[in-house]
């Protein structure tokens, strides 16, 4: 076999890197929230844990900015979904990416993707166990579990010295006394209103089903103590002989389609200049006030970038993770504006911090003042959401010289950025680009698909949807081959409402 040929027959391990080398930057920054006294009733994909376990639990101050600092004591970046991109260094395995090329080889990373492609509900963390289970289900909302654990416990991990439990951990956790009686029986369903384990977005949760891990000869088995279809009308207890279970709550039902009911769409816009904020249906609103008090305001060039993460020491992994994002600027000339998707709750469960934002390194910055309490809760990095941020910036040369301030090595400096790279830039050709319709669009993208994949529903894919939707350029594609082998565009998400029932 000659070595030409040699380099295009890329084996499953190959693939498994790629598709590891994609994961977005939340994973890429290794918080490795560590999972052991938690269980799942799905597989752990135990063969993926060695690529994320380089860093330890972070054991900090029960808050909402215990979720911002890496094992080094350096801030990372708010978790923003970016994808990869393969690194011109020959470091990459086997130069795998360079060999991706020509049609059968397509079709095959199509389909070993596809075939190993994580088929399960629940967000997942640095060290590839997952933080936050959540999943959609037709009867209820959002889907969440819990940890109730014995009133003796103690654990330094999730305790502080005086053992109190720590508040807003990536697992909610909550002694179970405090919990079961808490509950309130109302319209057939147990209802726990208060938040849960500090988290101000996990209220009025309904409790579907308690569980436990048993042993069962060399293994364990799960076992189902409660649950609201069997035992309805009986009040849900702390199992006896356990020291935790696991609780499984459902969110109210519009929490599938936006973080309030009367303002569907996981997508939010920040004007820092007047701190205000709105998420979903509000901002199209807004801006229809806003145009009828000041006059029409329409996008005018649109720029698609894309950025490394800083680190004080670059790995391979951390040099083919790359994130992808859109600045729109305006026929005002007042500011710019940045638009992404990224991870569900990845800023309001991050501590408010957004690279976008010049205090995100402050202890509270003016994002998390202005952010609603309902909309801060765990992050999922299974679901999306759109943030769209103004800058105090005229143009793409006034926010570059911004991204040149803040690029270089983490260290001493407020670095936040690496390897910036403008992929390119237009006129806004699009006929209706007014504010009201600019937001309109991002609302309905967000709605058609809340999905978020590493290898074909990231921040690259809509970044490219979205060039592509206000230039008419349709040779854009995503910024890493592995997302251009599996992108199929979307320019049609942003022009139509989705179809009520048919959201996925």
């Amino acid at each position: 076999m000659s070595q030409k040929h040699r380099r295009t027959q890329l084996t499953a391990q190959d693939f498994q890197f790629l598709r590891h080398s994609s994961h977005v930057a939340e994973m890429h920054e290794d918080h490795g929230f560590d999972d052991d006294n938690f269980y799942h009733e799905v597989e752990c994909f135990d063969n993926d844990m060695d690529l994320f376990s380089n860093s330890e639990y972070p054991d900090d101050d029960a808050s909402v900015a215990s979720f911002a600092s890496t094992s080094d004591g350096s801030l990372p970046p708010t978790p923003d979904g970016g994808a990869a991109k393969p690194p011109k260094a020959p470091e990459l395995k086997k130069d795998a990416a360079a060999s991706i090329s020509g049609l059968n080889l397509r079709v095959k990373a199509k389909k070993f993707l596809s075939k190993n492609s994580r088929a399960v509900s629940g967000a997942v963390t640095g060290n590839g166990r997952r933080s936050v289970h959540v999943k959609q289900q037709h009867h209820a909302g959002l889907v969440w579990h819990a940890q109730a654990v014995c009133d003796d416990y103690f654990d330094l991990k999730n305790c502080t010295q005086e053992g109190q439990l720590k508040q807003r951990r990536p697992v909610p956790i909550i002694r179970a006394s405090q919990f079961f009686a808490d509950l309130e029986y109302t319209g057939g369903k147990w209802i726990h209103r208060a938040p849960l384990n500090g988290w101000p977005g996990l209220t009025d949760l309904e409790v579907v089903s308690i569980t436990g891990k048993v042993k069962s000869m060399a293994n364990f088995r799960i076992r189902r103590y409660w649950n609201n279809d069997t035992d309805q009308g009986k009040r849900p207890a702390f199992p006896e002989n356990v020291r935790s279970c696991r609780v499984t709550l459902a969110a109210p039902k519009y929490t599938l389609d936006g973080w309030s009911a009367d303002s569907p769409g996981h997508v939010w816009w920040f004007h820092p200049s007047d701190e205000t904020f709105f998420h979903g249906k509000n901002i199209i609103d807004n801006f229809r006030s806003l145009e009828a008090k000041e006059g029409v305001v329409e996008a005018t060039v649109v720029s698609h970038f894309a950025h490394r993460y800083a680190k004080a020491k670059e790995g391979v992994k951390d040099r083919i993770v790359y994130h992808s994002a859109i600045l729109v600027e305006w026929s005002h000339g007042k500011h710019c504006t940045v638009c992404e998707l990224a991870f569900l709750n990845g800023v309001g469960g991050w501590g408010g911090r957004s690279n976008w934002q010049e205090d995100s390194t402050s202890a509270h910055p003016k994002l998390l003042k202005n952010f609603p309490a309902h909309m801060i809760a765990p992050w999922n990095s299974t679901l999306a959401e759109l943030r769209i941020q103004d800058v105090p910036f005229k143009n793409w040369d006034e926010f570059s010289v911004y991204l040149s301030q803040h690029e270089g090595p983490k260290g001493k400096k407020d670095h936040r950025f690496f390897d910036v790279t403008k992929i390119g830039s237009a006129p806004v050709t699009l006929a209706c680009r007014t504010q009201p319709s600019i937001a309109t669009y991002l609302n309905n993208y967000i709605r058609h698909n809340r999905e978020y994949h590493e290898e074909s529903r990231n921040c690259q894919t809509f970044a490219a949807d979205f060039y592509r939707l206000l230039t008419g350029d349709t040779h854009v594609k995503p910024f890493h081959p592995i997302c251009q082998i599996l992108y199929h565009h979307h320019e049609d998400w942003f022009l139509y409402d989705p179809p009520e029932g048919d959201k996925k």
